[in-house]
């Protein structure tokens, strides 16, 4: 659970107070919300692109790109769903009274509580760990001062990549690793959630170099998200056949 604040309790009078803990900040905060955090922003929409490119001396051998976005209103209305190369690979809705998903081809479905969609969201929403999970012990926050976001109060920070502390093994080199990470967060300050992201990383492999561009923007904080609610097919083609009245036979 991630509180508003932080409060620090100081010993008075100790003889021997022992090493002193080093300050919660709200960038350590950020690496470790759940989107419990997000949800306590109230209304809002939110998308996050994921650029992934692979290359092999020097040529350009893979790219893809991913795509996040989801309109909250809450948990009983919502509209989520994730798109790679711009197709949709999955989409779910519970709004009023319906409750329902669909994959990258097919009808709508029905959920009957909608606890499905929300564990999708609550799972998935994440696109910085899912962008840079190498990166997660190895990003420095450089302080650039206070901000404002739809009216938020936020603080800025600029990114760069900090020093391995651990010795690298054997195996290390068989293996992709951090070489660089430049760019820019901006976190909301009452619930450490990344309100702008604009990031480039890049890790290296012999002769092989992966790179990963995030982009996350969250806006109309505080403004209801308005939801269209999809025609949902009660069952597979199959079913609704076996439900039509039979043909009488013949005379």
């Amino acid at each position: 659970m991630i509180a508003t604040g932080w409060v620090f309790i100081f010993g008075l009078g100790c003889s021997d107070p022992g090493p002193k803990e080093k300050p919660v900040t709200i960038e350590t905060v950020s690496q470790k919300i759940t989107f419990d955090s997000v949800a306590r922003m109230g209304p809002h929409h939110a998308i996050a692109d994921i650029s992934r490119e692979r290359w092999s001396r020097g040529e350009l051998v893979r790219s893809r790109t991913e795509s996040i976005e989801l309109d909250w209103n809450s948990w009983e209305s919502f509209h989520f769903q994730r798109r790679v190369n711009g197709e949709r690979t999955f989409e779910a809705i519970v709004h009023e009274n319906t409750r329902a998903s669909r994959g990258r081809s097919g009808p709508w479905r029905s959920d009957f509580d909608g606890e499905q969609a929300r564990m999708d969201v609550y799972t998935s929403w994440n696109a910085w760990d899912e962008a840079l999970p190498g990166f997660r012990e190895r990003i420095g926050f450089e302080d650039m001062g206070a901000t404002v976001v739809d009216g938020r109060d936020a603080h800025r920070f600029k990114l760069k990549l900090i020093p391995e502390t651990k010795k690298k093994n054997k195996s290390s080199s068989r293996q992709f690793r951090p070489h660089r990470i430049e760019g820019e967060v901006v976190l909301d300050k009452a619930t450490a959630v990344r309100l702008r992201v604009d990031v480039t990383a890049v890790e290296k492999k012999s002769e092989k170099t992966r790179k990963t561009t995030l982009r996350v923007r969250r806006s109309g904080i505080g403004e209801t998200q308005t939801l269209n609610t999809p025609q949902v097919q009660l069952g597979t083609p199959g079913d609704l056949l076996k439900k039509l009245p039979k043909r009488p036979n013949p005379q």
